[in-house]
């Protein structure tokens, strides 16, 4: 093989390679913001539906004051 088409050859095998890499790191790091992301989304939501419950709970006591008059 001509020298000049092996160090071709080298140069985009360690190209790829370090694509490679990034690639996985990138990925790596978004998993685990993507987890930060989503606790922080759960959280508000049990906010929520803490709230709807309270809500429902006053509207059902309300209702019943009608229905009793």
């Amino acid at each position: 093989m001509d020298p000049a088409i092996a160090s071709i050859v080298v140069a985009i095998i360690g190209l790829f390679g370090t694509v490679t890499a990034v690639a996985i790191k990138e990925f790596k790091d978004m998993k685990s913001t993507n987890s930060a992301d989503h606790g922080v989304v759960m959280s508000k939501l049990n906010k929520v539906q803490d709230t709807v419950e309270k809500v429902g709970d006053r509207l059902n006591s309300h209702i019943d004051t009608h229905q009793k008059n």
